[in-house]
């Protein structure tokens, strides 16, 4: 306790903590211990709670061998495995234990979900669910053998499925009149910054994460204010047939443009490429972007009164960025993408036209994309009846 005392001390990195303490009492309350240990476990590295280290990839081999004599049958285990596997060897940019951080812990559940298949309707919550177990006894592993802190386990998030009712299509989407506050307050009080850049880009073609990473500086072309998501290292979903170009707006080519030029490092990655979407070490990850979608959809971060009755100033979720996910109301860049779909199709957009913009098939769309609720559904059907073209002398009238 003295030696974690004595690092945050030194590193005055949170001044409400270094407060904290100070005021420590001789004998602390459970409560104030715990609000404590919150507070620590944000502001120091993960080394500095463990004792062991490992790379990532050998644990797993470790807690698969070991997994291996536990069960009688392997069948689709080892599937089970091979997807973490990937997960941490693509991802992830930690590759020792000690390097873990809570995002990249937490950030399997939404890979494994939407990004881990080569198709478009995203895994099954019942699937997922299976698979979320296995990975949770990973992380419960690598915390017996003192690889990671064991608050870590709370990261690994287990979907609920209803079996009774039947498993369906993850239906969450962001409405359109958020996505508005949130691109007025970026543009008032973030102009040209990473987050404002990221949410035009989100806003204007509700791309996937992984076009959004991929996009290099000269993927932009100032003169049309065109956005390219070129296939370079198999970064695209589906590869080359991905690869699209289209207009922006003008108020997201402005941004882009005076982030480029006054708040964009002068980053190249390690391949030598120039990245679009950067802070300054390296190319954006998908967890950072996954991150900014879920920090910007809490009602409360743009004026928002909370849906949940909960104290902004007292919740962990909106106090806290690396918790924001913990909001219920909260959500991916998958769920953007969705909206996105949703909001063009209530007003009128082909799918062919929604097709080559968001590369996405007219069927995947209507199964999965396409979420319109009870009262956009009503619209569309009136929409449509009322632009027919039907004889005004016929009995049957719209």
């Amino acid at each position: 306790m003295v030696k974690l005392r004595n690092r945050i001390m030194t590193d005055q990195e949170d001044n409400k903590l270094v407060e904290a303490l100070s005021a420590l009492p001789e004998n602390p309350s459970e409560e104030v211990i715990d609000e404590l240990a919150d507070r620590i476990a944000e502001n120091i590295e993960l080394s500095d709670l463990t004792t062991s280290d490992e790379p990532i990839i050998d644990a797993l081999t470790s807690f698969s061998d070991l997994k291996l004599k536990e069960i009688d049958t392997e069948d689709g285990y080892e599937t089970k495995i091979e997807y973490i596997r990937e997960y941490f060897e693509t991802e992830v940019d930690a590759k020792s234990t000690k390097d873990l951080t809570a995002a990249e812990v937490r950030g399997y559940n939404p890979w494994r979900k939407y990004d881990s298949l080569d198709r478009e309707e995203p895994l099954a919550d019942n699937t997922l669910k299976d698979d979320m177990y296995l990975y949770r006894e990973f992380i419960q592993y690598l915390i017996s053998n003192g690889y990671i802190p064991a608050r870590m386990v709370g990261q690994v998030e287990i979907p609920s499925v209803d079996r009774q009712a039947g498993e369906g299509v993850d239906e969450k989407k962001v409405d359109p009149d958020l996505v508005q506050d949130i691109l007025e307050y970026l543009r008032k009080y973030h102009y040209a910054s990473l987050d404002h850049v990221t949410w035009e880009l989100f806003a204007s073609g509700g791309p996937r994460k992984s076009g959004c990473e991929g996009l290099d500086r000269t993927d932009y072309d100032k003169e049309t204010g065109r956005i390219s998501f070129v296939n370079r290292d198999g970064e695209l979903k589906k590869d080359d047939k991905s690869e699209r170009t289209y207009a922006l707006p003008d108020i997201a080519v402005e941004a882009i443009e005076d982030y480029i030029d006054e708040q964009r490092p002068n980053e190249v990655d390690e391949d030598g490429r120039e990245p679009l979407l950067t802070a300054g070490s390296g190319r954006i990850s998908k967890s950072n972007l996954q991150n900014i979608a879920y920090q910007w959809t809490r009602p409360c971060k743009v004026g928002r009164e909370c849906p949940h009755d909960k104290d902004p100033e007292k919740c962990d979720a909106a106090q806290r960025k690396n918790w924001a996910f913990k909001c219920p109301s909260s959500r991916a860049p998958h769920h953007v993408r969705t909206g996105y779909i949703t909001y063009h199709r209530n007003n009128g957009t082909s799918k062919d036209a929604i097709e080559a913009r968001c590369d996405v098939s007219p069927r995947t769309q209507d199964i999965h994309y396409d979420l319109p609720d009870d009262e956009e559904q009503v619209a569309r059907a009136s929409a449509e009846f009322e632009e027919e073209d039907a004889d005004p002398n016929s009995g049957y009238q719209s």
